[in-house]
């Protein structure tokens, strides 16, 4: 009798265990969470093409399609996820070879999203069927060793691009952030805790460029960069917002 209720006891001990184990855990959260797109329907992604997804919130997702960014709303949890309806951006790339229909085929994937996991770092989402449609690797957030080329900034206004033949650069390295702001070089601190970025107050070389808008461009950086609160990466893009949640820079590498 003795031996039945330990053998009893070792048996539910047991059961326990693999529910508890690592296939039925609750699903972790997708809220904050940032990915890099590997495959679609088991097939890779074209070659130095970087989509992405970002849970951005309790209900908003964006990312890059492939050619377009999109935007729209989500509800996920428990592992069961509803994606859309999304909207696109309208531009159309030519090159690589078949970037639009891989596009097209992404955003459809994410549409037809009901569940998801994660697993060993990867999110995989499935579709009502309960196939894999799109694997994702985790987003590298780090900062630290990374340099970036800026593509537009905030001046104030709205997002402006550069003025034409001009350059600025951000590397992020031993904790300070240094690079050409269009004229001059500056250098200064960062501080960086998961997502949230702060820089002190940059020192800068004093030379005076003669070019139309260059100089007012610089200022406008520098001043957009004392706004900054907190950044994302999506892909080999770096966004930067203020507590407001706009876009004060975008960089590329």
């Amino acid at each position: 009798m003795k031996n039945r209720i330990l053998f009893s006891l070792l048996v539910l001990a047991l059961v326990l265990s693999a529910c508890g184990g690592n296939g039925s855990a609750v699903t972790p959260s997708l809220t904050g969470t940032h990915w890099v797109l590997e495959q679609i329907n088991g097939k890779p992604v074209i070659e130095n093409v970087i989509p992405t997804l970002s849970f951005r919130g309790d209900q908003e997702v964006g990312g890059n399609a492939s050619c377009n960014n999109f935007n729209g709303t989500y509800t996920g949890k428990d592992g069961a996820l509803t994606i859309g309806p999304l909207a696109t951006t309208m531009m159309a790339c030519l090159e690589p070879a078949g970037l639009m229909e891989q596009e097209a085929a992404y955003l459809k994937a994410l549409e037809s999203a009901v569940e998801y996991r994660i697993e060993k770092g990867k999110l995989l989402i499935m579709d009502s069927a309960k196939a894999v449609v799109l694997t994702f690797a985790a987003q590298d957030m780090s900062l630290e060793g990374k340099t970036w080329n800026l593509t537009s900034f905030n001046d104030g206004q709205s997002l402006v691009s550069l003025v034409p033949d001009t350059q600025i650069t951000a590397e992020f390295k031993d904790g300070a952030l240094s690079g050409s702001s269009g004229c001059n070089s500056y250098h200064g601190l960062f501080h960086q805790q998961e997502q949230k970025l702060s820089f002190d107050t940059f020192a800068v070389t004093m030379m005076a460029c003669p070019e139309e808008g260059v100089m007012e461009q610089e200022a406008a950086y520098l001043s957009s960069l004392a706004k900054v609160t907190h950044f994302s990466v999506e892909g080999n893009r770096l966004f930067l917002f203020d507590a407001n949640d706009l876009i004060m820079a975008q960089f590329s590498q």
